[in-house]
């Protein structure tokens, strides 16, 4: 990254922080950091100029752990800096040298994962000058889509990224490659169970790493507090906003997934009875709320939670840390409710949107074939008996 767009986020990251209100002390930076990547950067900076073992524990902390690149270098420079001026930096004793680590040259690589559960995943490892990719599609909870190991130059798999994000806006960002292999491995034996394995990861892996598959939470959880989120009941109301978001555009519902609700809202509007618009508005209500149940629970919720926690973690590795953090209050909430998506703004917008949008498709076509017809069905002639009623009224 060049001093210029270093410049830049330190700027946005300072004006951040004078927008919260934080003080130039240890103790405040130490608590805000976390909410922003620009403001973290900003954070590593000042810290490097405030000598002390606080600021090195913090600094330490950044280095470490910070999602962001940049901020990690930051934090790095920093802590040089405190070195300079005489704090001890307390490092980590270095492991013992290995002739080899199969592990330690991996990257991992994720997408954001779509409506349907599909994510991208990548493993890549450096051998006889080319890196070895294992390019991995999985579903959640299908499983296994789509595997393959093939050789690539580093400037190959940077035009497939490229070429991703300018024919499909695909985006993949950097992740512990131990998660992503977590997560190809759960889809690879999710698949296995239902007879279709997908391919031979084991096989694969086998020629990245000999390390056996890590227990890891989702990767969110290490860089946002879980009871801080459920905490927030703010958050949770303010999730339809996340709709703006283009990670969101695929997960309205398709056609056959609400096809059984979608027949309902149409024998509504078919009924030989006569109902006025309170009546329908009343049915119409009552058929989305189930629907809203049914959809994002039961077998599926657990499945639609950690999705949300996937698109979670990508919005705070891309900077939208206020994205993330609403997107985890509806996983989370989800993760708990007993009635599916009711009670989570999101996922009754999602499902309240993708029902009426094939219902008035439907209310078209049947608008366009009655315009062709000449024959006037009983539904046609009892709303057409309404509405004479109404205006003579």
């Amino acid at each position: 990254m060049s001093k210029s767009d270093r410049d830049k986020r330190l700027q946005h990251g300072e004006e951040l922080l004078a927008e919260w209100g934080v003080a130039a002390d240890t103790d405040e930076l130490g608590k805000a950091v976390g909410r922003d990547h620009d403001a973290d950067l900003a954070i590593a900076a000042r810290l490097g100029g405030i000598a002390g073992q606080a600021s090195a524990t913090t600094l330490r902390g950044l280095e470490e752990k910070a999602a962001d690149k940049l901020v990690r270098k930051e934090a790095k420079r920093s802590l040089y800096r405190l070195e300079t001026q005489g704090v001890h930096v307390e490092r980590p004793a270095p492991e013992p040298r290995k002739l080899f680590s199969a592990a330690a040259e991996i990257e991992g690589f994720v997408s954001s994962i779509d409506g349907r559960g599909d994510q991208l995943v990548w493993l890549t490892k450096p051998r006889a000058g080319v890196l070895l990719h294992l390019f991995g599609v999985v579903n959640d909870p299908e499983g296994l889509k789509d595997l393959n190991l093939a050789e690539v130059s580093r400037k190959g798999l940077r035009s497939l990224r490229d070429e991703l994000v300018q024919k499909h806006e695909l985006r993949l960002i950097e992740a512990d490659w131990r998660y992503c292999d977590l997560l190809i491995d759960r889809a690879f034996h999710w698949s296995s169970e239902r007879g279709h394995p997908g391919g031979d990861y084991p096989g694969l892996r086998g020629q990245l790493t000999s390390e056996p598959v890590a227990a890891m939470e989702p990767l969110i959880f290490k860089l946002l507090d879980r009871a801080a989120i459920e905490a927030d009941t703010k958050l949770l109301e303010e999730t339809t906003s996340l709709l703006d978001e283009n990670e969101f555009r695929t997960w309205f519902l398709d056609r056959q997934t609400v096809a059984p609700y979608l027949e309902q809202l149409l024998e509504v509007r078919d009924s030989p009875l006569v109902l006025n618009e309170a009546q329908k508005g009343e049915r119409l209500t009552t058929i989305v709320e189930h629907a809203v149940q049914e959809l994002y629970g039961g077998d599926m919720r657990d499945s639609w939670s950690r999705r949300l926690q996937e698109v979670a973690y990508f919005f705070h590795a891309t900077a939208r840390v206020e994205q993330a953090k609403k997107t985890l209050a509806a996983a989370l909430a989800l993760a708990k409710s007993e009635q599916g998506g009711k009670g989570i703004p999101l996922l009754e917008q999602l499902c309240r949107t993708s029902l009426l949008a094939y219902w008035q498709m439907e209310e078209r076509r049947q608008q366009e074939q009655a315009s062709s017809s000449l024959v006037v069905t009983p539904q046609q002639a009892a709303m057409e008996a309404e509405a004479k009623r109404r205006s003579r009224g």
